[in-house]
């Protein structure tokens, strides 16, 4: 799809571009609605802070192009907290520094994150008033892997689903397969330099082979999230920022548009059903919530 005609086809399912018997005619169609949320996060010197919040944009806008619905204009909304001991030393710390997310000392400008309860009360009022907008299904497309931001918008999707008449799901735009789930790495840099290359400045970082020290840069590779890093506490060269790949970027958005719609076509075929339940990362993660009954 050309750069215009992709414009086109993504002002067509963009909420805030639709009048209001637009947006009725596509809910009567697909009664979809996808929220894309992510934090203005620091990504490295080569990303821009808005990588989660884009990442999720992108994959609500796909996936509604391919099956339907209509997206809301994205959230930039994130928590972090502060890092448990072990995981500061992970990174390469002394274990006394207090840390939140990923502002590491000496990085130049601390990341905008919000608290848990301020993003549960706006999403949660959001997802309410499109329930009153009579949208069955309602997507929080979630691009950012805090673990309470996590748990905040879990606990909105299982809250928030009532069986019968809309379900609510939590989807995750980044893929946390085996050798993924990192930080301003290779894979989180295809994927900007594919749907968004003027933001992507490789330059800003040392020329390889020079390693890049987590600390210094404030870069992880997927191990190192996993408690699982170097020696010498560097990024690892398979994942590391300057071997990303713009094919890798765009074969992100298609398997991600697969994971999603999948679980969106899911919901639309039960909401109906008294017994339906919100798809939420519990499935992947291991948490798990009371749902509200019917």
């Amino acid at each position: 799809m050309s750069s215009q005609s992709e414009t086109k086809q993504n002002n067509k399912v963009r909420y805030e571009l639709l009048r209001p018997q637009q947006i009725i005619a596509a809910r009567d169609k697909v009664p979809v609605a996808y929220i894309p949320i992510g934090p203005m996060e620091w990504h490295g010197l080569h990303l821009p802070l808005g990588v989660d919040m884009l990442h999720a944009y992108t994959l609500a806008l796909a996936t509604a192009r391919e099956i339907g619905g209509v997206v809301l204009p994205p959230l930039p909304l994130g928590s972090e907290s502060f890092l448990e001991p072990d995981r500061v030393h992970d990174r390469g710390f002394t274990n006394n520094e207090r840390i939140e997310g990923m502002d590491f000392p000496g990085l130049l400008l601390p990341s905008l994150y919000i608290k848990e309860n301020a993003i549960g009360v706006i999403v949660r009022d959001i997802v309410n008033r499109l329930k009153t907008q009579g949208f069955r299904v309602i997507a929080i497309v979630n691009g950012h892997g805090a673990q309470y931001h996590l748990l905040s918008l879990i606990r909105i999707a299982v809250e928030e689903t009532e069986p019968g008449k809309v379900v609510v799901l939590h989807t995750l735009a980044f893929d946390i397969g085996p050798g993924k789930g990192g930080h301003a790495e290779r894979f989180e840099t295809g994927f900007m330099q594919a749907y968004f290359p003027d933001t992507v400045d490789l330059q800003a970082l040392p020329p390889l082979p020079t390693p890049l020290k987590n600390t210094e840069v404030g870069i992880l590779d997927g191990p190192t999230c996993d408690k699982k890093p170097t020696p010498d506490y560097t990024v690892r060269l398979e994942q590391d920022p300057r071997v990303a790949k713009v094919e890798e970027g765009n074969e992100d958005v298609v398997t991600g548009v697969k994971r999603i719609s999948k679980q969106v076509l899911e919901a639309l075929e039960t909401w109906s059903d008294p017994k339906a339940s919100a798809w939420t990362a519990t499935r992947i993660l291991g948490y798990d919530f009371p749902a509200r009954r019917p």
